[in-house]
Protein backbone atom coordinates (compact mmCIF):
# COMPACT_ATOMS: atom_id res chain seq x y z
CA UNK A 1 0.00 0.00 0.00
CA UNK A 2 1.15 3.52 -0.96
CA UNK A 3 -1.34 5.61 -0.21
CA UNK A 4 -2.44 5.78 3.70
CA UNK A 5 -4.23 9.24 3.19
CA UNK A 6 -8.37 8.21 4.24
CA UNK A 7 -7.66 4.34 4.57
CA UNK A 8 -9.22 2.74 7.32
CA UNK A 9 -6.68 1.19 10.19
CA UNK A 10 -7.78 -1.82 13.03
CA UNK A 11 -5.71 -2.14 15.55
CA UNK A 12 -6.50 -4.61 18.62
CA UNK A 13 -4.41 -3.86 21.76
CA UNK A 14 -4.32 -0.41 20.15
CA UNK A 15 -4.13 1.34 24.00
CA UNK A 16 -0.20 0.41 24.68
CA UNK A 17 2.89 -0.44 23.49
CA UNK A 18 3.76 -1.62 19.95
CA UNK A 19 -0.21 -1.26 19.46
CA UNK A 20 -0.65 1.88 20.73
CA UNK A 21 2.75 2.93 18.28
CA UNK A 22 1.22 1.51 15.42
CA UNK A 23 -2.18 3.59 16.52
CA UNK A 24 -0.43 7.22 16.21
CA UNK A 25 2.18 6.37 13.38
CA UNK A 26 -1.56 5.11 11.03
CA UNK A 27 -2.69 8.45 12.84
CA UNK A 28 0.25 10.48 11.58
CA UNK A 29 0.08 9.14 8.00
CA UNK A 30 -3.92 10.49 7.78
CA UNK A 31 -5.27 7.34 8.22
CA UNK A 32 -8.85 6.67 9.98
CA UNK A 33 -8.04 4.55 13.30
CA UNK A 34 -9.85 2.31 14.72
CA UNK A 35 -7.89 1.27 18.19
CA UNK A 36 -9.34 -2.15 20.09
CA UNK A 37 -8.44 -2.98 23.37
CA UNK A 38 -10.16 -4.87 27.00
CA UNK A 39 -8.79 -1.95 28.95
CA UNK A 40 -11.50 0.76 28.61
CA UNK A 41 -9.50 3.35 30.84
CA UNK A 42 -5.81 3.04 28.82
CA UNK A 43 -7.82 2.63 25.31
CA UNK A 44 -9.92 5.88 26.64
CA UNK A 45 -6.71 7.76 27.14
CA UNK A 46 -4.69 6.45 23.86
CA UNK A 47 -7.90 7.90 21.96
CA UNK A 48 -8.22 11.35 23.64
CA UNK A 49 -4.62 11.77 23.55
CA UNK A 50 -3.80 10.78 19.43
CA UNK A 51 -7.21 12.92 18.79
CA UNK A 52 -5.73 16.02 20.21
CA UNK A 53 -3.14 15.84 17.64
CA UNK A 54 -6.15 15.78 14.89
CA UNK A 55 -6.44 12.72 14.42
CA UNK A 56 -9.81 10.58 13.24
CA UNK A 57 -9.89 7.70 15.61
CA UNK A 58 -12.46 5.44 17.53
CA UNK A 59 -11.91 3.18 20.07
CA UNK A 60 -13.67 0.09 20.98
CA UNK A 61 -13.62 -2.11 24.05
CA UNK A 62 -12.65 -5.67 22.51
CA UNK A 63 -11.80 -8.85 23.82
CA UNK A 64 -10.38 -10.83 21.34
CA UNK A 65 -10.60 -14.38 23.18
CA UNK A 66 -14.10 -13.96 22.05
CA UNK A 67 -15.32 -13.72 17.83
CA UNK A 68 -18.54 -12.00 18.73
CA UNK A 69 -16.44 -9.24 20.50
CA UNK A 70 -13.95 -9.16 17.27
CA UNK A 71 -17.13 -8.89 15.14
CA UNK A 72 -18.60 -6.23 17.00
CA UNK A 73 -15.72 -4.75 16.28
CA UNK A 74 -15.30 -5.39 12.68
CA UNK A 75 -18.84 -4.47 12.01
CA UNK A 76 -18.67 -1.28 14.51
CA UNK A 77 -15.48 -0.25 12.11
CA UNK A 78 -17.44 -0.30 8.74
CA UNK A 79 -20.00 1.16 10.76
CA UNK A 80 -18.28 4.26 11.32
CA UNK A 81 -15.88 4.26 8.27
CA UNK A 82 -16.94 1.81 5.81
CA UNK A 83 -13.73 -0.28 4.63
CA UNK A 84 -10.90 -1.68 6.38
CA UNK A 85 -7.90 -1.54 4.44
CA UNK A 86 -5.57 -2.33 7.56
CA UNK A 87 -5.76 -5.10 10.47
CA UNK A 88 -3.47 -5.53 13.11
CA UNK A 89 -3.93 -8.28 15.00
CA UNK A 90 -1.79 -6.99 17.47
CA UNK A 91 -3.37 -7.73 21.11
CA UNK A 92 -1.08 -10.45 23.12
CA UNK A 93 -0.68 -11.19 26.26
CA UNK A 94 2.82 -13.21 28.72
CA UNK A 95 2.37 -14.34 32.20
CA UNK A 96 4.88 -12.94 34.58
CA UNK A 97 4.84 -15.78 37.20
CA UNK A 98 8.45 -15.67 38.53
CA UNK A 99 9.87 -19.64 39.70
CA UNK A 100 8.05 -21.80 37.66
CA UNK A 101 8.68 -23.94 35.25
CA UNK A 102 7.23 -24.89 31.85
CA UNK A 103 5.53 -27.73 33.39
CA UNK A 104 4.74 -26.60 36.49
CA UNK A 105 2.82 -23.43 35.43
CA UNK A 106 -1.09 -23.07 35.77
CA UNK A 107 -3.11 -24.44 32.81
CA UNK A 108 -5.01 -20.87 33.49
CA UNK A 109 -2.17 -19.32 32.41
CA UNK A 110 -1.39 -21.46 29.10
CA UNK A 111 -5.10 -21.12 28.25
CA UNK A 112 -5.18 -17.31 28.60
CA UNK A 113 -2.13 -17.16 26.23
CA UNK A 114 -3.48 -19.25 23.78
CA UNK A 115 -6.68 -17.65 23.68
CA UNK A 116 -5.22 -14.00 23.49
CA UNK A 117 -1.96 -15.32 21.21
CA UNK A 118 -3.83 -17.49 19.23
CA UNK A 119 -7.28 -17.19 18.97
CA UNK A 120 -6.93 -13.69 18.96
CA UNK A 121 -5.69 -13.83 15.82
CA UNK A 122 -7.92 -16.16 14.00
CA UNK A 123 -10.53 -14.02 15.21
CA UNK A 124 -9.42 -11.34 13.43
CA UNK A 125 -8.92 -13.04 10.30
CA UNK A 126 -12.84 -14.63 10.28
CA UNK A 127 -13.99 -11.00 11.38
CA UNK A 128 -12.34 -8.90 8.62
CA UNK A 129 -10.68 -10.55 5.99
CA UNK A 130 -14.15 -11.98 4.38
CA UNK A 131 -15.32 -8.07 4.18
CA UNK A 132 -11.59 -6.99 2.89
CA UNK A 133 -11.85 -9.50 0.06
CA UNK A 134 -15.34 -8.43 -1.20
CA UNK A 135 -15.44 -4.81 -1.03
CA UNK A 136 -12.09 -5.73 -3.69
CA UNK A 137 -9.81 -2.56 -2.32
CA UNK A 138 -5.65 -3.20 -1.54
CA UNK A 139 -5.41 -4.28 2.31
CA UNK A 140 -2.98 -5.90 4.16
CA UNK A 141 -3.46 -8.01 7.46
CA UNK A 142 -0.57 -7.91 10.03
CA UNK A 143 -0.06 -10.84 12.50
CA UNK A 144 2.17 -9.58 15.43
CA UNK A 145 3.49 -12.22 18.16
CA UNK A 146 6.43 -12.05 20.69
CA UNK A 147 9.50 -13.85 20.50
CA UNK A 148 7.86 -16.64 23.43
CA UNK A 149 4.52 -16.43 22.18
CA UNK A 150 3.83 -14.83 25.75
CA UNK A 151 5.19 -18.09 27.76
CA UNK A 152 7.71 -16.66 30.83
CA UNK A 153 9.83 -19.68 31.54
CA UNK A 154 11.75 -19.55 28.54
CA UNK A 155 15.09 -18.27 28.40
CA UNK A 156 15.30 -15.61 26.41
CA UNK A 157 11.89 -14.45 27.17
CA UNK A 158 11.18 -10.41 26.81
CA UNK A 159 8.97 -10.47 29.52
CA UNK A 160 11.08 -11.70 32.37
CA UNK A 161 11.05 -9.52 34.98
CA UNK A 162 13.92 -9.50 37.81
CA UNK A 163 13.64 -10.74 41.30
CA UNK A 164 14.57 -8.52 44.26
Amino acid sequence: MREFEGKVAVVTGGASGIGRALVERFAREGMRVVAADVEKAALDLAVAETSAGGAEIIGIVTDVRSLESVQALADATLGAFGAVHILCNNAGVGTNEMGDTIWTSRDNDWKWCFEVNVWGVLHGIKAFVPGMLERGEEGHVINTSSGNGGLYPLPTTPVLIARS
